[in-house]
């Protein structure tokens, strides 16, 4: 049975852990209407470990990053290394505002098996941030919020199938999740973190919106 939903996540911009965070809380909400139980909901960065809770096969988590030129950046890659899911069932979930999210939601899916977390689903969704007047930094965050409702609904579905009920022998092991997407090879996601997010801007400039989200269960 299900005890928590947790969002752990890579945003340096800040759209990618509100993304977690209204996934994590819109995937809880539906799972306590049919749990005779409370089930908790929080969010922490990954870059921050001792911040995470216990994991474990009673936990959903949403793991999110953003995509820089198609992959994902260096630094989530690396906080990944330092973390065990135990079996979690897992979303894994992608922020982009170029044209393209590339293999970046294919790549964050293999590193979350590799870790122990058991994916379930997947998610592509479209992010943009309103220019603050005056200043280079970020603004205010425009997100697919359809999208993210629509896969949050779905995917609370197919928990409570796998894994939300209370007698064990009723529970159904996931098929293996299918993610289009190759894993990418080195690039400048990997050499230089600060580079790779100086050009994804700059692509994000001169790329004529509006881009889809896309997800997998």
């Amino acid at each position: 049975m299900i005890r928590k939903v947790v969002g752990i996540y890579y945003s340096p911009e800040g759209g990618t852990a509100k993304m977690a965070e209204i996934l994590a809380k819109d995937i809880a909400l539906r799972l306590r209407e049919n749990c005779p139980e409370e089930i908790e909901s929080m969010c922490c960065d990954i870059e921050d470990a001792s911040n995470l809770p216990e994991l474990g096969a009673e936990t959903v988590a949403v793991i999110a990053m953003p995509v820089y030129m198609g992959k994902i950046p260096l630094p989530g890659i690396k906080a990944m290394r330092d973390i065990r899911g135990y079996s979690a069932m897992t979303l894994a979930l992608v922020s982009y505002s170029g044209r393209t999210f590339g293999n970046a939601l294919y790549e964050l899916k293999e590193y979350a098996s590799d870790r122990g977390f058991e994916p379930i689903g997947a998610g592509a969704f479209a992010i943009s941030y309103g220019a603050v007047r005056g200043s280079s930094r970020p603004g205010s965050v425009v997100m697919d919020v359809d999208a993210l409702s629509d896969f949050g609904k779905a995917s609370a579905a197919k928990i409570m199938r796998l894994g939300g009920c209370d007698i064990e022998g009723l529970k159904v092991k996931p098929a293996p999740l299918e993610v289009k997407g190759n894993m990418p090879r080195h690039g400048i996601s990997r050499l230089s973190p600060k580079a790779a997010a100086l050009a994804q801007s700059l692509v994000d400039m001169i790329t004529l919106r509006r881009q889809e989200s896309e997800w997998f269960l």
